[in-house]
């Protein structure tokens, strides 16, 4: 074999590692999109069609992840115009949101998981804590009418708040560092 072809196998190789690898954190960073698993599966199956085109220009001293989440982000902007005509896509901006927001909190943790540790997080809560959170974010009610309602000041329920969304983050990085 000449060095060419081993270097392009060599490449080859590098490309479905690191894709096997990242794959189950590229398919949670599409459904953190707003797309259901049927979605997921084209999008993600195109995504790999993408970056195996691109593959070139990928440069092995940066983050794959970092890079398969740009491809990712456009073709699931690209897939959902597409499916314009669905009343339940969401906006373009909306969408925008929900990406930043995995990236911030996803880096390497699957979305399934992190759920499955807030929803554990969330029945490990005080029944008070647990009530408040249920109140406060399972409502219609703005802050200053639960206070009311609490007969506390919006102040006080921010902190109350406050340490509760505390507990819960300080439980899930717990649950999730421990695998």
């Amino acid at each position: 074999m000449n060095g060419m072809s081993e270097d392009a196998s060599n490449s080859e190789e590098l490309f479905v590692q690191l894709f096997a690898q990242n794959e189950r954190h590229l398919r949670a960073f599409v459904r953190s999109m707003g797309l259901d698993w049927t979605s997921v599966d084209d999008v993600v199956q195109t995504v790999s069609l993408v970056m195996w085109r691109k593959w070139e220009q990928f440069d092995p001293e940066t983050d794959f992840m970092k890079w398969a989440r740009v491809i990712a982000r456009f073709e699931v902007l690209k897939f959902r115009r597409t499916m314009a005509r669905d009343r339940h896509v969401f906006r373009d901006d909306l969408m925008d949101l929900l990406a930043d927001t995995a990236l911030d909190q996803q880096e390497q943790v699957s979305s399934e998981r992190y759920r499955e540790c807030l929803e554990q997080c969330l029945e490990a809560l005080p029944t008070q804590s647990r009530e408040l959170i249920r109140i406060v974010y399972g409502g219609d009610q703005t802050i200053k009418e639960v206070a009311s309602d609490l007969g506390k000041s919006a102040k006080a329920l921010y902190r109350a708040l406050d340490r509760v969304r505390d507990e819960l983050r300080e439980c899930v990085e717990g649950r999730l560092a421990a695998g």
